[in-house]
């Protein structure tokens, strides 16, 4: 269904208001929807099977800096392979006491609840009807909305110096909580504490983390249980919070490469390929970069993917209680670290892929070096899965547990392993068909409930131990490129093709591609006058497959609850961002 076939869909249904306006200068086509009628027309496009949006990839909230609020709904079709852009947006007219609200879509996908949160508590915007609309990432007494044009930091927090530059906008702007909208988060907050309180006296309240090591970092969960069974559970994050969506509208796309390292840091280089990607897809340079670059991209990815993998699997195996997995996986990463930082000059931070090429070619003997590791690493899989896949007591552990149901997966906004594992063959290598990956050979591994039911902790693990295999395939076809017909010259230079001065058109760009965790994107809003953009929103895969761990954990026991916490590898960093 085309552009043209959906607005006509939309007026045929809702009548000719409903459209209040479109961009089509761009890369990618919007429509610009009646903010009182978003609910209607997404419900609409999810539920008609002509249309069948049903996964929510990314929701933005957007300050354009002009008294203006903005929300832009990135939409995708799985059945049909498409995707649309759908906006909002309302005037401020100077009523500080009420600033801009939109309907929540969270009853129509459920991955609208934690990216809503996120809307209202970096930018101030509000959403009628939000099941529990309270700061997702910032303590509940801050004050301001930090990715606001106009935004002045505070200097001190509780007696704590914050050390952020104090001014970052061209006038000193303090903004406070508007009053109306601070009575509406009280009584969220309220409604929060009251359920808690409640809890307390029946039941019980138990917190595991933030400094639990089967939490995987900084997350604290707050449990209601019944005894051993887990009625419910709250996620608390942001303690691992840095900003990179305020550091990305302040400075320039190439400066910003580094701070993508910092999300996913398990995985810098799958990080820095999808912001790079959609900066060069934005310049119109995407086609001109060099096949050996692309190749080399590839290369560096899959071994980063392998790599975070690996700790994947380790680090499940050591939740469950196996230790020697822990230590073996640990081990042969160890040569993947190894040759990453041999290319890039760093062990995990690599700043290697930049826009238009690289921050230096292959040093020489790299490629005999990273076919020596493919060798190596192969049998040590083998061993592997004697040792942890096909043992008894872990599949005892981990199969019919955490059982994740396709539609709910959907409805969520899983995807990577997590999506896989429940038995969906979606892969935007293979979906989007970027970079080189068009002319690889490689399957899409998913779960197929071997060891129990399709979608369980057992097949998402299983799914990453697969893609292991993929990778190393797509690794032995690179390097074969590289080795024969890309050869290294004397006269090649990675960064031939770098623009001297980034500076896109005006438009809005969604890029999407295939992370270690799932579905990495970017949302960029370039003005066409600065190298600097406008507004820059990271969709973390690991933000969205977390968000449905209170949907996952009803009903079960507590040794569970850690089963499938472990099954759904997420990275704090790329969670808070």
């Amino acid at each position: 269904m085309s552009f043209e076939d959906i607005k006509l869909l939309l007026t045929g249904k809702f009548g000719e208001g409903v459209i209040v306006g479109e961009e089509t200068t761009g890369l990618q086509p919007a429509l610009l929807i009646d903010p009182d009628r978003i609910v209607e027309v997404c419900l609409e496009l999810r539920n008609n099977p002509n249309t069948y949006f049903d996964f929510l990839s990314c929701l933005t909230g957007v300050d354009y800096g002009v008294g203006r609020f903005g929300v832009v709904y990135n939409l995708a079709s799985i059945p049909n392979k498409l995707q649309l852009t759908l906006k909002v947006s309302k005037d401020n007219d100077g009523d500080e006491d009420n600033l801009p609200a939109f309907p929540s879509v969270s009853s129509v996908y459920s991955t609208a609840d934690w990216h809503e949160r996120e809307a209202y508590d970096l930018v101030g915007i509000f959403f009628e009807n939000h099941p529990d609309l309270r700061r997702i990432l910032l303590p509940d007494d801050w004050e301001g909305y930090p990715l606001r044009k106009g935004y002045k930091a505070a200097e001190y927090y509780k007696g704590i110096k914050i050390g952020y530059p104090a001014q970052l906008a061209d006038e000193e702007v303090e903004y406070r909580t508007p009053v109306a909208q601070a009575a509406k988060y009280s009584l969220a907050l309220e409604k929060y504490n009251k359920k808690i309180a409640n809890a307390s006296v029946e039941d019980m309240v138990l917190n595991m983390g933030p400094q639990h090591p089967s939490t995987h970092g900084v997350l604290r969960l707050e449990l209601i249980t019944d005894g051993e069974i887990v009625k419910e559970v709250i996620p608390h994050m942001g303690y691992l919070h840095r900003c990179f969506e305020k550091h990305a509208e302040s400075l320039t796309y190439q400066q910003t490469i580094p701070f993508t390292d910092r999300m996913d840091y398990l995985a810098s280089m799958n990080n820095g390929h999808a912001f790079v990607m959609g900066v060069e897809r934005m310049m119109g340079i995407d086609q001109d970069i060099p096949k050996r670059v692309e190749y080399i991209r590839v290369l560096v990815c899959e071994m980063n993917r392998i790599a975070s993998h690996l700790i994947a699997i380790g680090t499940y195996g050591i939740d469950i209680g196996a230790f020697t997995p822990f230590l073996w996986c640990f081990r042969d990463r160890e040569h993947i670290m190894g040759m990453l930082e041999w290319a890039s000059g760093s062990r995990m931070l690599y700043n290697y892929i930049w826009v238009g090429g690289l921050f230096y070619d292959l040093p020489v003997g790299f490629e005999e070096r990273c076919r020596e590791f493919v060798d190596y690493f192969k049998p040590k899989m083998v061993e592997l899965n004697q040792l942890l896949t096909d043992n008894q007591i872990f599949i005892s552990r981990t199969a019919n547990v955490g059982v994740l149901p396709l539609d709910v997966a959907i409805n969520y906004g899983c995807s990577g392993p997590m999506l896989r594992g429940s038995g969906l063959k979606w892969d935007l290598r293979r979906i989007d068909n970027y970079s080189v990956y068009p002319e690889l050979d490689f399957d899409v591994p998913v779960g197929k409930g071997e060891m129990g039911k399709v979608g369980d902790c057992w097949d998402r693990y299983k799914v990453r131990v697969d893609e292991i295999a993929q990778s190393l395939k797509m690794i032995e076809q690179c390097l074969n490129r590289l080795q024969n017909e890309l050869k290294r010259t004397i006269d090649f230079d990675p960064r031939a093709k770098m623009p001297r001065k980034i500076t896109p058109k005006p438009q809005d760009y969604y890029v999407r591609c295939e992370g270690a965790k799932g579905e990495l994107g970017f949302y960029f809003i370039a003005d066409g006058k600065s190298e600097i953009p406008l507004r820059v929103k990271a969709r973390a895969p690991s933000f969205s497959n977390l968000s449905v761990l209170p949907e996952l954990a009803k009903g079960v026991m507590i040794a569970d609850l850690i089963a499938i916490v472990g099954s759904i590898d997420f990275v704090l960093g790329e969670v808070d961002r």
